[in-house]
């Protein structure tokens, strides 16, 4: 019944494309659209007649309908598009939305046209041959589509001449331990091909955005025939069509650096960019070899080093043209500029360290100089920076250039200031890198800390949210946990005179996913530094960690695990009352199909610390949970964790050896895991007597040979050089 009711209302609509009325037209395929995700049959039984609809108004009068038409063919094949299997129809969509996205006469049209591009090549389910014939065209149509139109240089009019915007912080990194980082939402780093500062979709975006998925799926095919027209571009007199080719060549970076490489093109695009366009009188040409440059660092960061401790040879003229540049007087320039010197830290890591005195008195300058929302940009480039060089930062020249000016915004900064976040954020990395550096604003830094998370929470509380309180709550946390690890056991005495463990235990319970989990991570902290004002809220803690072992929220369900482990290692058999149900939920989450591989390794150490300070508790039910554990063991990376867990499959394994033996082969294999250069003495020895034992009681069973000709033959070997076992 209710299929028939729909295929009557979409033959009804299909009808309507031959109306006289431009906005009944339109109106008729906007309606059929909506049923496009959701393909019901009705839908798919009209689909031909859908189509062939379409195609006969792609000469429409009005623009309202073929921006239609547009948005229906993209979002189609996103979802069904096998309808490009008919060569006649492919050909005309094709054909229609090239000519479209070239020439259409109104601007809205050709950038809903224009988004088909990427549609298209970002299905898996298109083959690729069906661009394949128009990619000559197809990417010359969107390097043309680059171009500033005159609408969007006056729309960036204001900012040209340097007037403020509204602040809009970026989004702000979830700290999760033990391998598992960003939050529970889909926080995505998107890389915007570029910021133009408005809001807008423009045909200059969507072109830029179009052109590095092709990049990106094509890659080195595209470049033969695009790249003398980008190079012809890069020499026009209009600055509007050489920025168009800078942008483009960024759009490539991702897809198609090798090829460009190959054809040696960047180690002369590369040093153009930096000796010539760093320098335009525009600043919107500056601003974009800016971002451009940073598209390439990795690939400057890889060139051959002249020689050993030295950095690779366009890695210093890039950084300090760049850092030229952040010190612009155009603002927009500075966003720019401030923004490649970020990601050219990551790609550099710790080739940058070579350079800090000169980033580090860019950033003060900065920091006194840039409008509020382009201090946002130096505080995550400041944080970048940290992360990358770590104790590097702590010299005494270093911080003379970094503290005094970071501080100060510390100072002067309101409690409800929208930038307070990404500073808290900023000085969260700050402290890691010093450690003892930043011993001097420990104090204030932490008060401040744990009176921000307790004034956020009353106003939440009271209904005041104004909608960033769990963003200054989150950073907070992050800080103070960033404390705890800088300073260690010092700062116990700090937590011992606050009331920041009810705290944490409130934001533990918090509606908010990112809130929780920067709270568990605190938690776990806390473990390590001030495990004894942990103690009177022994009970609520554990019940609290239970209740968040819950994998559809990764990243709190990593930290809650990870914090009970670390507790459990300062505690020892206090814990266990609550063993039982932890190891239950563990056992479980060990089981889940498609877990997010480091939270699975994070719940592997997890078990085994819990099978070290109560082998009692946990060995009944070792069979439950040993040979996925074993196969998650063995493929960790030799650390302090990994030696807890495996301290805790000795015990376990003695206290119930049986419950090992139908996992036997893959006891082994994790035992052979380990590289013995990194394993302590004494962990081996435990280790080798507890094959040793092994071996003898099956013997006397005549069990020996039956289990032990199920490990393959070169784990047999690594036991034996190991472990010494013999067969």
């Amino acid at each position: 019944m209710q299929s028939d009711v729909l295929n009557a209302m979409i033959t009804k609509f299909i009808a309507l494309f031959q109306t006289p009325e431009a906005s009944h037209r339109a109106g008729a395929v906007y309606c059929i659209k909506q049923f496009i995700f959701h393909l019901p049959n009705a839908f798919l039984v009209n689909l031909q007649a859908f189509l062939n609809g379409l195609l006969g108004m792609h000469k429409d009068g009005s623009a309202e309908v073929r921006k239609e038409i547009c948005s229906s063919l993209c979002q189609l094949v996103e979802v069904k598009a096998d309808f490009l299997a008919d060569d006649s129809i492919r050909q005309f969509v094709v054909e229609f939305l090239l000519w479209t996205t070239e020439n259409d006469s109104d601007y809205d049209v050709k950038v809903e046209a224009c988004e088909f591009w990427s549609s298209i090549c970002e299905n898996e389910d298109v083959p690729d041959g069906v661009l394949k014939p128009y990619l000559t065209r197809l990417t010359l149509v969107l390097l043309n589509g680059m171009v500033y139109s005159e609408d969007e240089l006056s729309t960036l009019a204001e900012e040209l001449e340097n007037k403020e915007a509204e602040i809009n912080p970026a989004m702000l990194h979830a700290h999760s331990k033990s391998g598992v980082s960003g939050g529970d939402e889909d926080d995505e780093d998107e890389d915007d091909e570029d910021d133009d500062g408005g809001a807008d979709w423009t045909l200059r975006k969507c072109s830029a955005s179009g052109l590095d998925t092709i990049a990106s799926h094509y890659q080195a095919d595209i470049l033969e025939a695009l790249l003398p027209h980008i190079h012809t571009k890069l020499q026009d007199g209009d600055w509007r069509v050489q920025e168009s080719a800078v942008l483009a060549m960024g759009a490539l970076a991702e897809g198609c650096t090798k090829g460009l490489e190959e054809r040696g093109y960047l180690g002369e695009f590369v040093p153009f960019l930096i000796n010539t366009l760093l320098g335009s009188d525009k600043p919107l040409v500056r601003s974009i070899t800016c971002w451009t440059l940073s598209r390439y660092s990795e690939w400057v960061c890889s060139q051959q080093q002249p020689a050993p401790q030295q950095p690779p040879p366009m890695l210093e003229p890039l950084i300090m043209g760049i850092l030229r540049c952040c010190v612009d007087g155009n603002r927009k320039v500075q966003e720019a500029a401030c923004s490649a010197i970020a990601t050219i830290e990551e790609s550099a890591g710790r080739q940058i360290i070579p350079f800090l005195p000169a980033l580090l008195q860019c950033f003060g300058q900065a920091l006194q100089m840039y409008q509020p929302r382009n201090l946002v940009i130096v505080y995550d480039a400041c944080g970048t920076l940290a992360d990358q060089v770590g104790w590097e930062l702590n010299k005494p020249e270093h911080l003379a250039l970094l503290m005094p000016p970071l501080m100060a915004k510390w100072e002067s900064i309101g409690d409800d200031d929208r930038l307070l976040s990404p500073l808290l954020e900023c000085l969260s990395s700050v402290v890691i890198a010093l450690g003892p550096g930043f011993t001097q604003y420990v104090p204030p830094v932490f008060q401040r800390c744990v009176r921000l998370v307790e004034l956020m929470l009353q106003k939440q509380q009271a209904g005041q949210e104004e909608g960033t309180e769990n963003d200054v709550i989150v950073c907070s946390l992050d800080l103070v946990s960033g404390l705890a690890e800088g300073q260690g056991g010092s700062i116990e005495s700090l937590v011992e005179n606050s009331n920041l463990v009810p705290l944490v235990l409130q934001c533990c319970q918090h509606w908010a996913p990112d809130v929780r989990q920067s709270a568990f991570a605190l938690l776990g902290d806390l473990c390590k530094t001030a495990v004894p004002h942990l103690r009177p809220y022994l009970q609520p803690i554990l019940k609290l960690v239970q209740l968040n072992i819950d994998p559809d929220y990764v990243s709190v369900c990593n930290n809650a695990c990870w914090a009970v482990g670390e507790l459990a290692m300062r505690i020892g058999k206090e814990i266990e009352g609550a063993v039982q149900g932890l190891i239950a939920v563990l056992i479980n989450l060990m089981g889940r199909p498609k877990l997010n591989p480091a939270l699975l390794q994070n719940t592997a150490i997890t078990i085994g610390r819990l099978g070290l300070v109560c082998p009692d508790t946990v060995a009944p039910v070792l069979s439950q949970f040993v040979a996925p554990w074993c196969t998650v063991l063995k493929g960790m990376k030799a650390d302090v964790e990994k030696e807890h867990a495996f301290r805790g499959m000795a015990k376990l394994a003695m206290a119930n050896p049986q419950g090992c033996l139908d996992a036997f082969d893959h006891l082994c294999a994790a035992l052979a895991s380990w590289d013995m250069s990194k394993m302590p003495q004494d962990l081996r020895d435990e280790l080798a007597q507890m094959l040793g034992w092994f071996k003898q009681n099956l013997q006397q069973g005549n069990m020996w040979g039956q289990f032990y000709t199920q490990v393959p033959a070169e784990t047999q070997q690594a036991l034996q050089v190991r472990y010494g076992l013999t067969p």
